[in-house]
């Protein structure tokens, strides 16, 4: 009696396991088909709304999610004494919007550039570093607790290095990835590293056309 209960119960796991398996592999599917047309776009199944923040503009201004609404955003962190990856993001990025407007797309994405030095990267040293790659970017910053309330919703992580004992350099590490918003403010995928111009343009050129 107790033997068959035990079989009994082996082949409940078995049978529970594998019904658990197809489902997984269905969801999985589903996910992949969603994301089939995607170039380098990694899409959520169901975008995140994103909670009210403040920052600040460049020129001073206050900007907050309803800043996001209506359009298209692409939100990227970094800092200006960056020597690499926030440069060659946002030159892709300048790129990008240049083939968007040969390829005839009025709607182009916002691209909005956060620093999270704001010690260093306020004011028109912020604005004219953003603006060198294209004049439409733009550029806000915050305290430290506003940015963390932005950043930690959205996955976003940084932390400031220790500063050199002689020159008082210190660096930046931050999270590479360009985060899509859609126009309901909500979260709605990114574009990871390593970043193609061409799947990326391409990939734009598709979110530009949905509402």
């Amino acid at each position: 009696m107790n033997l068959r209960r035990s079989r009994g119960r082996t082949f409940l796991m078995i049978a529970t396991a594998i019904l658990a398996l197809a489902a997984g592999l269905i969801l999985a599917s589903q996910i992949m088909y969603r994301s089939a047309d995607w170039r380098a776009a990694q899409l959520f199944p169901t975008p995140r709304v994103i909670a009210d923040f403040e920052l600040e503009t460049a020129a001073g201004e206050g900007f907050s999610r309803a800043d996001l609404k209506g359009q298209w955003n692409l939100l990227f962190f970094g800092f200006t004494n960056c020597p690499d990856v926030c440069p060659d993001t946002l030159a892709m990025l300048a790129a990008s919007m240049e083939q968007l407007e040969l390829m005839r797309r009025d709607e182009k994405p916002q691209v909005i550039f956060v620093s999270v030095d704001p010690e260093r990267d306020q004011g028109a040293l912020l604005e004219d570093y953003v603006s060198w790659f294209n004049a439409d970017f733009v550029a806000v910053t915050g305290s430290e607790p506003q940015l963390l309330a932005l950043t930690r919703q959205l996955g976003v992580v940084y932390f400031h290095e220790a500063p050199d004992q002689d020159t008082g350099f210190y660096n930046v590490d931050h999270s590479a990835s360009v985060l899509i918003v859609d126009p309901e403010a909500r979260l709605f995928g990114r574009f990871a590293h390593p970043l193609v111009p061409e799947d990326v343009t391409a990939d734009l050129f598709q979110l530009t056309r949905l509402r």
